[in-house]
């Protein structure tokens, strides 16, 4: 087996306490949702906790990002720092932490077209 052609190792990126972590963190954000939605309506305080969490791991997805794209560049003339393979797990784990800003968006528009509070049109002008 040649060794030269395998995947170099980075358990920063790819390592199972990593993804493991990111994993949980996006599956737990359903769960105040799950609650929040118990009752079947959506009220300012829970949709500001559900906006201020979404934030907070829209800001984790972000800073893995800029991370990628330093390391993609290199430092200096030597090239890249990073393997296609680890940039392509690190998009997916930052698609999977943008999940949570959708939910926080349709819990949102949920809560803006309901009859309780005054039903919003559905224009641009209107939002």
């Amino acid at each position: 087996m040649n060794l030269d052609k395998c995947l170099p190792v980075d358990p920063d990126i790819s390592g199972i306490g990593v993804r493991a972590a990111i994993y949980a963190q996006n599956l737990l954000c359903f769960l105040p949702i799950v609650v929040y939605l118990w009752d079947k309506r959506v009220t300012p305080d829970e949709l500001e906790g559900i906006s201020e969490q979404s934030i907070g791991i829209l800001a984790v997805a972000f800073s893995i990002l800029i991370t990628t794209i330093i390391l993609a560049k290199g430092p200096g003339s030597q090239g890249p720092a990073i393997s296609s393979f680890h940039a392509a797990i690190v998009l997916d784990l930052s698609w999977m932490n943008n999940t949570s800003t959708w939910i926080w968006f349709i819990l949102f528009a949920h809560q803006r077209s309901t009859i309780k509070y005054s039903r919003t049109d559905p224009t641009w002008s209107a939002w």
